[in-house]
């Protein structure tokens, strides 16, 4: 669905500052990432150097910014399974909805849109975060990444992401999208080929 599609990219969007400062710090001479490693109780780092992170990263006004897409895209969920529900309560042979059912309709509709702008709250989003940090990263490696995001270097990739991502998604969409496209025209092709024309069944017997 459009929808949980949608919240993917974010996802996906978001991440990328963290991936490069990650990257950044803990390459080696080959220039390969470091493997994650898992990380002790004792050098776990705490929810509150976490969170001082996410501030750092200007995370939490990323979200803030790109949830506003959700909207617009849970309205295009709601529209195609409005029309569906429309159509089966169409009076028989075509017609619109009575004032009733459009009536009902609008206020459900409202309904909804005011439950799913608080379905997952930022707080509870950057707590969620926070555990899921805390399995991957220790303590040096935060203050490590602190400390590039508090550099020139990582302030100038965070002024610059928001724009990267706006160039990035339309491109990396429509290559994906023609691609393939691309390959399943090919296949349709070359599997029609293999297995040759469409078998034509032989004549009925003329009855006597």
């Amino acid at each position: 669905m459009r929808f949980r599609h949608t919240l993917s990219a974010l996802f996906v969007i978001v991440s990328l500052p963290l991936g490069a400062a990650a990257q950044a710090p803990a390459s080696g001479a080959a220039g390969h990432a470091t493997p994650a490693r898992a990380t002790s109780a004792a050098d776990k780092p705490s929810r509150e150097q976490l969170l001082t992170l996410f501030e750092v990263m200007r995370l939490r006004a990323q979200m803030q910014d790109l949830l506003k897409m959700l909207p617009a895209a849970l309205e295009q969920q709601l529209q195609g399974e409005q029309e569906e529900v429309e159509l089966s309560l169409a009076p028989a042979g075509g017609g619109d909805l009575t004032p009733e059912q459009k009536a009902a309709r609008d206020r459900i509709t409202q309904k909804y849109f005011a439950l799913a702008e608080g379905i997952y709250p930022m707080d509870e989003m950057l707590s969620d975060m926070v555990e899921v940090y805390q399995r991957h990263l220790s303590r040096e490696d935060v203050e490590g990444i602190l400390a590039f995001y508090r550099s020139t270097p990582g302030q100038h990739l965070l002024d610059a992401q928001p724009l990267m991502a706006k160039e990035v998604m339309p491109a990396v969409t429509k290559k994906m999208e023609a691609r393939s496209k691309d390959l399943v025209d090919r296949y349709q092709k070359e599997l029609n080929d293999a297995m040759g024309p469409p078998k034509v069944p032989p004549p009925a017997a003329p009855k006597s």
